[in-house]
């Protein structure tokens, strides 16, 4: 996938650290399902500049952070 240069690779980004934290601390919520969807748009959001826009995201989980993975499901 990389390349064909239309693929955004993001590698451990700190957003999930911090969505493990409330994860962690709230459990289950739906504040907590709200942040989950909030992350995973800010994360893959679209790039303008990019042109063709991208075929895929990659995003390289911090291993800590397989925790709140279901959440992401």
């Amino acid at each position: 996938m990389e390349y064909t240069g239309r693929c955004v690779a993001i590698a451990e980004p700190y957003s999930q650290f911090v969505f493990l934290k409330k994860y962690l601390d709230f459990g289950d919520s739906p504040e907590v399902r709200q942040l989950a969807r909030d992350v995973i748009r800010w994360e893959c959001r679209p790039y303008p500049t990019m042109q063709p826009p991208p075929l895929g995201y990659f995003v390289k989980v911090i291993p800590l952070c397989m925790l709140s993975l279901p959440m992401f499901r």
